[in-house]
């Protein structure tokens, strides 16, 4: 890898620690799958690559992604979170803190760029997809990883800025300078959900805008036990998982011409 370049300042210095998966925090099923899914489909695309994941947070897709890549690097704004990452991995893996919308990497200097529910959070994420253009060689991919604010049940989070939905990711992106986007929604709201299951889906949006929810303790994790079933520490590393090869192909291909109503979750390849 090329040494990281001067990294111009922004006025980025918010403190994400409240919001970020860190090895410990209980979760529930539905959220381990989601990370799972991330990982998954971000091994399939690394093979033999040279592998950046921007707001890689505490690191846990980290190992998984270097058991395939040519190399693997991280990088995040919070350097206490990074830490975190730093006592699991040591100097096997480089972590560099890093604001997204100013990457200290030189031009061309990866293959895949990786970014994880993590655009909304950016003040600028016009200047990040610029900076992942930059730092991509010819015929480098994006995979971008968002909640869905055209879901029904969609519930911003904390210290969000704007979740983008297809009809803003697709004209920036092309405004970056991607050439070739492809997208892909997860999750979809079941066929013939009844009343009842819309009544719980709708109620379980209200209490993740509590406060309370925010915090990992005692009292959240009961009442995230009531509102979602089983909870499990999330590892400092997601171990490798049985599954076909291409993961993408339990995905749904989506319009970037129309708004997703249909699912939680939506990825974007884009190829520079």
């Amino acid at each position: 890898m090329a040494p990281p370049r001067a990294n111009t300042a922004t006025g980025a210095t918010q403190d994400f620690t409240a919001i970020t998966e860190l090895p410990g925090s209980y979760l529930n099923q539905q959220q381990m799958a989601r990370i799972r899914q991330r990982y998954a489909l971000g091994n399939s695309l690394a093979q033999g690559k040279r592998v950046l994941e921007v707001s890689c947070g505490a690191g846990i897709g980290l190992g998984l992604l270097a058991r395939v890549a040519a190399q693997v690097v991280g990088s995040d704004l919070t350097y206490g979170v990074l830490a975190t990452a730093r006592r699991h991995y040591g100097d096997s893996i480089p972590l560099v803190g890093a604001d997204a919308q100013t990457l200290p990497f030189a031009d061309g200097a990866f293959d895949l760029v990786l970014s994880f529910e993590a655009i909304y959070y950016l003040p600028q994420p016009d200047a990040f997809l610029g900076e992942a253009r930059r730092i991509l060689a010819p015929a480098g991919e994006l995979l971008i990883g968002t909640s869905n604010p055209d879901w029904p049940h969609f519930v911003p989070g904390k210290l969000s800025v704007r979740y983008p939905g297809v009809l803003l990711l697709a004209p920036l992106l092309q405004q970056a300078g991607f050439q070739t986007l492809q997208f892909y929604g997860s999750l979809p709201t079941p066929t013939g959900v009844s009343s009842r299951q819309t009544l719980v889906a709708a109620a379980r949006s209200q209490l993740l805008r509590l406060p309370l929810f925010a915090a990992d303790t005692l009292a959240t994790r009961f009442l995230k036990r009531l509102a979602y079933g089983p909870l499990a520490p999330l590892p400092p590393e997601l171990p490798v998982e049985p599954g076909q090869a291409d993961r993408f192909k339990g995905l749904t291909p989506i319009s970037p011409s129309q708004p997703d109503q249909v699912h939680r979750v939506i990825f974007v390849v884009a190829r520079a």
